[in-house]
């Protein structure tokens, strides 16, 4: 313990007892904070009894004693103390590694991983079905245990007896690190060790001894205030009066840490600008990995709102389709009903049934898909004999319209066919039928064009007319 080395903060007065403890300070506070001094382990530090908080010098603790209510009782404690307890701490923590270590880690990995189940219910499971083996074990246990109250804790007991059943109790020099402090077996009566005795000022213990103090206490007094006065010595006395342990001579003092060189000023002042450096260093790298995962996200997010996009529009697509049926069957519906009324008015008013309507007539009471029909058969039987080239010159014309249409319902240029265009005015207008058949299809007359006059065209009955085209060209 003695040539372990601790360093004090002069901008602070934090202790560290370790460089690479101090370097992290300084990498995280600056070069202001680079400049560190020895101490040794005789240095007096306040240790709060009820939370374990620590203070490094009695501006702090004063400070402390406002900001934390919690920590009620300070004990006047030492670097030493600090370090024996932190090497207790280690080596509790070195033991749970130890047992996390015994079970297998591939299993352990998985098990955290892709069953993103708690690392020590994970380990714990792992250890008390080893034989088995198995994760499926493994998952087993914890099933069945699940309701454990301290199953995610890794307490100390319970790491000695995993560690026990492994056959494995002591960890190398793990005793010799945690009881490091000496035994205790002061008794009263007993007299201050000579290392206390010989830092005493012999003066100032006649005087305070003369005062009717124990040569004991009186020694005491003196070695905590250093020698400094017979006021301050009195003084110690009277506020440590009722302590438990005042007529108990003090602890022989550990032996006093080697004094190593201090920095230059000039070296610390590089070793600062080097710190800083690498922690610059660190937090560009973390910047850019950062960024790394922010642009991921971005070209994530961005796919996910084209896809659902699409996905909406696709749903305002069939839906425009089924209200156009809807409304396509009620228009069928009512005029279905209508004429069946005008037949009955007519046999109310005559008696007898109404004539027969000629056949181009009845033709607009059809469906849309009847009507297309009896149009494309009409272009067959007047063009099939007498022109069939100029017949095939229309129909394929018609597929084209029809099939631009069905495949892209919402390009407006699809939507006008222009009626001065040669190829509409030599392949479309002479032939009877033809004009009607894009009029059933929704094309109406415009001033310059024929312009469908539905928003989104009717897909089936479009589908339904390239089939009959297509049927009528195979008979040509």
């Amino acid at each position: 313990m003695s040539g372990q080395m601790v360093l004090r903060c002069t901008k602070t007065g934090r202790l560290f007892f370790s460089t690479a403890e101090a370097t992290e300070h300084a990498e995280a506070f600056g070069k202001e904070y680079a400049n560190f001094d020895e101490v040794g382990l005789d240095h007096k530090v306040w240790v709060a009894a009820e939370t374990g908080r620590v203070c490094y010098t009695e501006a702090d603790l004063q400070k402390m004693k406002v900001r934390d209510p919690d920590s009620k009782t300070w004990e006047e404690k030492t670097v030493a103390y600090l370090m024996e307890m932190q090497k207790k701490k280690d080596v509790a923590i070195a033991r749970k590694e130890k047992f996390f270590s015994s079970v297998d880690q591939r299993k352990l990995e998985l098990m955290i991983s892709a069953k993103s189940l708690g690392k020590t219910r994970s380990a714990k499971a792992l250890h008390f079905t080893r034989e088995k083996g198995t994760i499926e074990a493994a998952e087993a246990w914890l099933e069945e245990n699940q309701s454990l109250p301290d199953l995610d804790k890794l307490t100390d007991a319970f790491v000695e007896e995993a560690l026990a059943s492994l056959g494995d109790v002591e960890m190398p020099d793990a005793h010799a690190d945690v009881d490091m402090t000496p035994i205790d077996d002061r008794k009263i009566g007993d007299p201050n060790p000579p290392e206390i005795k010989e830092k005493i000022n012999q003066d100032l213990l006649k005087q305070v001894m003369e005062m009717g103090f124990s040569e004991v206490r009186a020694e005491k007094a003196l070695y905590k205030t250093d020698n400094a006065s017979l006021e301050y010595a009195v003084n110690w006395l009277a506020e440590h009066a009722e302590d438990a342990d005042i007529d108990l001579p003090l602890l022989k003092p550990p032996p006093p840490a080697p004094v190593k060189p201090k920095m230059s000023k000039e070296e610390a002042e590089a070793k600062a600008l080097e710190l800083q450096k690498r922690l610059r260093e660190k937090r560009a790298a973390e910047e850019k990995e950062k960024e790394k995962e922010k642009e991921a996200q971005r070209k994530e997010s961005t796919k996910l709102m084209a896809e659902a996009q699409e996905r909406a529009k696709e749903e305002d697509r069939r839906r425009a389709i089924e209200q156009q049926m809807r409304e396509k069957e009620e228009h069928d519906r009512h005029r279905a009903e209508l004429k069946e009324r005008l037949r009955q008015d007519y046999i109310d008013r005559f008696g007898c049934e109404p004539p027969e309507e000629k056949e181009e007539e009845c033709v607009k009471e059809k469906t849309s898909k009847e009507q297309l029909a009896f149009h494309l058969n009409k272009l067959k039987k007047t063009y099939k004999d007498s022109n069939a080239e100029g017949l095939k010159t229309c129909l394929n014309t018609l597929k084209i319209y029809i099939k631009n249409l069905h495949e892209n319902p919402l390009e407006v240029k699809f939507k006008k066919l222009k009626l001065d265009n040669k190829a509409f005015q030599s392949r479309i207008v002479p032939y009877d039928g033809a004009l009607d058949v894009l009029d059933v299809l929704g094309f109406e007359k415009k001033e310059d064009c024929l312009e469908q006059r539905k928003s989104t065209p009717d897909g089936f009955l479009c589908g339904q007319a390239i089939k009959f085209i297509d049927l009528m060209l195979g008979q040509i």
